[in-house]
């Protein structure tokens, strides 16, 4: 007799948008770090291998430009979700649906804190989102804004040369490949440890690909969440329409 598996109860986390956008960002982002550091250490062996493989200097700015224009499309797309979740959707910037931060986020950050010292025997009953994700969010965010600013500068010296003095465009080039370092840093070692790394979701945290988790994450991972969907009437699903 063949053995029947019973499906685990899966909940909605993210729709296609989400998981579209970020696989968009993941490329363009390796994309953008890979041409900008061989264009940053052209002397260098590998990355003059690297720059000559993508058929020269010229090349090798073409695509660092193009990858930074579909990175940034993609936080214009993030800004007219959030226009799409305020206005049409009637959702709040400041909920507990919401990656925007609260002063609750602080409650959580304390609480959870004296959780990993082993002063509390529970994590924080988190939301929808926790403080963490919040951070990992408006990092790159907030930090693509800066990148983009003096990537302007560099992409079109003589134009800002006319309203600025000649010296701005070196300070863009320097805070442009400082940001380029952190952001490198930040998004391939903190993002990855702190999302794929952990003992509970190791060997990777995959809900960003897949857009659901089963019912025992989110009694687990997002309680708080689990309570309010479950308050009125026992639900099933998540509904697209309830994310940002």
């Amino acid at each position: 007799m063949r053995d029947q598996t019973v499906e685990p109860e899966a909940y909605w986390r993210f729709n296609v948008l989400h998981r579209a956008v970020h696989i968009v960002v993941m490329f363009a982002f390796v994309g953008v770090a890979l041409t900008g550091f061989s264009l940053a250490f052209s002397p260098v062996g590998a990355a003059r291998t690297f720059v000559w493989f993508l058929g020269g200097i010229d090349s090798a700015r073409y695509v660092h430009r193009f990858c930074a224009v579909v990175l940034y499309l993609c936080v214009v797309a993030e800004v007219l979700w959030i226009m799409y979740f305020k206005f049409a959707l009637r959702g709040k910037l400041f909920g507990p649906d919401s990656i925007c931060f609260r002063l609750k986020d602080l409650r959580f950050f304390r609480d959870h804190m004296g959780y990993l010292l082993g002063q509390s025997q529970t994590p924080p009953p988190f939301e929808r989102f926790t403080w963490w994700e919040k951070f990992d969010y408006w990092t790159l965010f907030l930090g693509m804004q800066s990148m983009a600013l003096t990537g302007v500068f560099l992409w079109f010296p003589e134009f800002f040369s006319r309203f600025f003095p000649g010296y701005f465009v070196n300070i863009a080039q320097v805070l442009h490949f400082d940001e380029a370092i952190l952001a490198v840093l930040y998004k391939f070692f903190i993002h990855t440890s702190v999302r794929h790394l952990r003992p509970e979701v190791y060997p990777g945290d995959w809900v960003i690909f897949t857009g659901k988790v089963t019912k025992e994450t989110m009694m687990r991972a997002h309680p708080g969440e689990w309570a309010s969907l479950n308050a009125p009437q026992q639900g099933s699903a998540i509904s697209d329409q309830q994310t940002i």
